[in-house]
């Protein structure tokens, strides 16, 4: 979408597949990589467990094919954290429509869309809570179907569309900002410290459950954090927490994070899981035993950083790939015969 202006970009969005696909190539050679490297072990776990060769096979293909997040009885099957990157896929998929119409809305008709899709969240999340339990305590308990509906809450695609709409309409409210809009400064470390304030909650008896406290009061507070970040790194003089997360250590940081996403699970079972840690050490690894584990994490997570995401030859391959699904599913995305 166009910078101070209610339209879209239209050299971008003018080939809307091409534009889907060039999204989800920009994460899937990663974790391709990180699901092959790691496959043997996640066979071999399922094995151990006495899976059939078909189930791992159905799991094998939801993983690959980014589709694990429709199912939640296999969400977390395999790497747990590519659940996220299922959602976002087919939540990229409404991404043309989501930005045309967006752009059209004043700042005014964008808060008010903010406004009821967060009140849907919130919704949704007390129709969890009733279903289930409203505060953390047992909030996975064994042997009743409580984790099937978690796992319904926090991946299902829809939910995280609905998260991803709310985050364009925030980025469109603050590309809207006028010359007044942007003398109106907000202090971010206010927000900030709002947002994270809910984690007190956990030291009385209103521990309220992560959906609850997320949607209702988490997303909304950090939507605002952000969008006050914005505004205050593109003043004068920006506020210690702006200049302290653009400074080059944490920025350094920041380009490992999605590495770390995708890699901490994995390399985590090898340290810890029951199964895969005892056939490797004698026993799961003791708590005394984290350092090492961050340490290597975030080691792995650097070599692929410089190996894979920063790779022109892979950089140039997920290119390629996605212009050629571009080219195979052209016009499904488009209002044409």
């Amino acid at each position: 979408t166009r910078l101070g202006e209610r339209a879209v970009d239209e050299r971008k969005l003018a080939k809307p597949e091409l534009f889907f696909w060039s999204r989800v190539m920009s994460y899937y050679p990663l974790h391709f990589v990180v699901s092959t490297v790691f496959a043997p072990m996640f066979v071999a776990v399922d094995r151990w467990y006495g899976l059939p060769w078909k189930t791992t096979a159905f799991r094998a293909f939801l993983n690959y094919s980014l589709l694990q997040a429709w199912f939640p009885k296999q969400t977390e099957a395999w790497n747990q954290p590519s659940w996220f990157l299922s959602a976002l896929t087919t939540s990229n998929l409404a991404m043309p429509i989501v930005l045309r119409r967006t752009a059209t809305l004043g700042k005014a008709g964008l808060r008010n869309v903010f406004k009821v899709l967060a009140t849907v969240s919130v919704l949704q999340k007390l129709a969890y809570s009733n279903t289930s339990r409203f505060r953390t305590h047992n909030i996975t308990a064994t042997g009743s179907e409580y984790p099937l509906i978690w796992n319904m809450t926090r991946f299902h695609p829809f939910w995280s569309l609905l998260e991803m709409v709310m985050g364009v309409v925030a980025a469109r409210d603050v590309m809207l900002d006028t010359a007044e809009d942007r003398a109106r400064l907000e202090d971010p470390l206010a927000w900030f410290a709002a947002a994270h304030a809910p984690l007190l909650l956990r030291a009385t008896h209103f521990d309220l459950n992560d959906g609850l406290v997320r949607s209702a009061i988490f997303v909304p507070l950090y939507t605002r954090f952000l969008m006050a970040l914005h505004r205050d790194s593109r003043s004068q003089s920006p506020s210690l927490i702006t200049r302290l997360l653009r400074s080059a250590p944490i920025t350094g940081l920041g380009s490992l994070t999605f590495s770390v996403f995708l890699l901490h699970a994995p390399i985590g079972q090898l340290f810890y899981k029951k199964a895969v840690a005892t056939r490797l050490w004698g026993a799961p690894l003791r708590q005394n035993s984290f350092p090492l584990y961050l340490v290597t994490v975030f080691l792995a997570s650097f070599l692929v950083n410089e190996c894979v995401i920063k790779s022109d030859t892979v950089q140039r391959a997920a290119a390629g790939a996605a212009r050629w699904l571009a080219l195979r599913t052209e016009g499904v995305l488009q209002d044409r015969a």
